[in-house]
């Protein structure tokens, strides 16, 4: 049940978009040479708000999945306490573009379609988020997290990294044959090194897989399964974990035993340093 706050700023952000929405139908009505309509979703988007595009005359033929930037909520709120940059509207779509320029040949990211000044639109895709498959069945957490590392290694691999991976921005194929990422809104510090980058990203993922109402259930009840996955994905680091990692940005890692020590091998973490984070 959404929340009717979220309703609310949803609807304020809509109705600031009016202008937006008319001109990134124009655009897109040339493009597809027909009619569209944009269409507001409560699905994530971070600091900016998700539209479909559909056909006027046809609601159903949804045509693509549209960012946009919201007029007064250009500039994302700064985060000290993570290592990331929160980028301002226009870099967010800029970031997001090229992400998915490179990865959708790949098979592990939508395809893009268009890209203006405050909006981009790409491939829609019927796939459930990550978080919506485990919210209601904690058990496919075996079925999907095998496709989910092999699509976030081949991101790495190609050069990319994403600095907010959690299960909502994941999504699933039906079968569980493939995996896509989405909502490249974040940017790396540049004093982080690629290696550093790569493993808050799995890191996170873990920490958010093991929240409750998600895998926890699942991944408790056979912690050296769900750590024999990632170690199957990971690249060996054997360096440790940085001292600028925090413990609380991954601390349910570190709540079951096997799974702490499963991690602490895969990366090289020293037990003194374990502790100390």
């Amino acid at each position: 049940m959404r929340s009717p706050l979220r309703l609310f700023n949803a609807w304020i952000d809509h109705q600031r978009l009016a202008d937006r929405r008319r001109e990134v139908e124009w655009q897109l009505g040339v493009l597809f040479k027909q009619a569209v309509r944009l269409r507001l979703t409560l699905s994530g988007g971070g600091f900016d708000r998700i539209y479909l595009a559909h056909q006027v005359d046809a609601e159903n033929q949804i045509l693509a999945s549209v960012r946009m930037n919201c007029p007064g909520c250009e500039r994302a709120p700064d985060e000290p306490d993570l290592p990331r940059i929160a980028l301002p509207g226009e870099y967010r779509i800029h970031r997001e573009a090229r992400a998915y320029r490179r990865l959708a040949s790949l098979g592990v990211a939508p395809r893009l379609i268009a890209r203006g000044e405050y909006f981009l639109a790409n491939h829609w895709l019927p796939w459930p988020r990550l978080s919506d498959v485990l919210r209601l069945q904690s058990d496919r957490l075996w079925d999907a997290l095998p496709v989910v590392l092999d699509a976030i290694r081949t991101m790495h691999d190609n050069g990319v990294v994403h600095m907010d991976l959690n299960c909502g921005n994941v999504l699933v194929s039906p079968d569980f044959s493939a995996a896509v990422i989405i909502d490249f809104e974040f940017a790396p510090p540049r004093t982080m090194s690629e290696f550093d980058q790569q493993r808050f990203d799995y890191l996170r993922l873990a920490h958010n897989l093991l929240k409750p109402r998600r895998g926890r259930d699942t991944a408790f009840q056979d912690p050296a399964r769900f750590v024999e996955l990632f170690a199957q994905h990971v690249p060996e680091t054997g360096v440790g974990i940085p001292a600028e990692f925090r413990a609380a940005w991954f601390e349910r890692v570190f709540e079951n035993e096997v799974i702490s020590t499963g991690f602490r091998e895969i990366l090289g973490v020293r037990a003194s340093q374990w502790i100390s984070l």
